[in-house]
Parts: C-alpha cells; sequence; structure tokens
C-alpha cells in the first residue's frame, strides 16, 4: 500500500460573454457561475509491472448536459510485460483516455468541449 497516490481537484468557473448565453445566463451584467468540476484519483501499483488507477469526476454546467452525478472518468489495469529502456510492452484493459479522436483526453481542456444550448 506504500504505492497508494490519491489526489482531487475543485474548479469554479466564471463566465461573461457578450451577445451569447454559456453556461447559463453569462452576460456582461452578471455573468455565469454555473461550471462546476470535482474530481478525485487513485493509483496503486500492487506490484511493478502492474497499474491500476481510476477517476471519478462530477461537473454541474449550466443546462441539461451535465447533472453533477459523480461518474467515472476513467478506469483502468495497466499490465507491462515487459518494460525496459528501450521498449515497453503491455496491456490496458478498462476505460481510459485515448489520445487520438473526437472523445479524447482533450476533452480536459476547458475550450474544447461543447456548450450547452441555451436558446
Amino acid at each position: 500500500m506504500d504505492t497508494l497516490q490519491v489526489h482531487g481537484f475543485l474548479s469554479q468557473a466564471l463566465i461573461i460573454t457578450d451577445d451569447n448565453n454559456f453556461f447559463g445566463p453569462s452576460s456582461e451584467d452578471e455573468g455565469s457561475f454555473e461550471f462546476t468540476e470535482i474530481g478525485l484519483n487513485a493509483s496503486l501499483r500492487p506490484h511493478q509491472d502492474v497499474l491500476l488507477a481510476a477517476q471519478v469526476l462530477s461537473r454541474q454546467a449550466g443546462g441539461n448536459n451535465n447533472d453533477a452525478k459523480p461518474r467515472l472518468d476513467y478506469g483502468l489495469i495497466d499490465y507491462q510485460m515487459i518494460s525496459d529502456q528501450q521498449r515497453t510492452f503491455g496491456i490496458q484493459l478498462g476505460r481510459f483516455k485515448n489520445p487520438f479522436g473526437f472523445y479524447n483526453q482533450t476533452r480536459d481542456v476547458a475550450f474544447t468541449r461543447p456548450s450547452p444550448d441555451f436558446s
């Protein structure tokens, strides 16, 4: 258990826009505080070749997109059969962030997220 790591974060945004509503009514007069994220992640290496990692994320964003229910952001088992300075060979199982494609790890960058529709 000496390899257990636990981390968390809290993010509260203030959004001010000119002529549109983004994550709630965000006019210049008021601004919107309707975007909040809370996350908790943990990792454990029970053996030098095995990594267990997971993150639970709660996101509240104005509108109907995100309702603040905690959900699994990622959870994986990473087993590296061969790992040295020249190469790594292994397998990952679970839900993990893929560096390629539409719904990938860049979703963690705030301005790449889709916005809710406040017509």
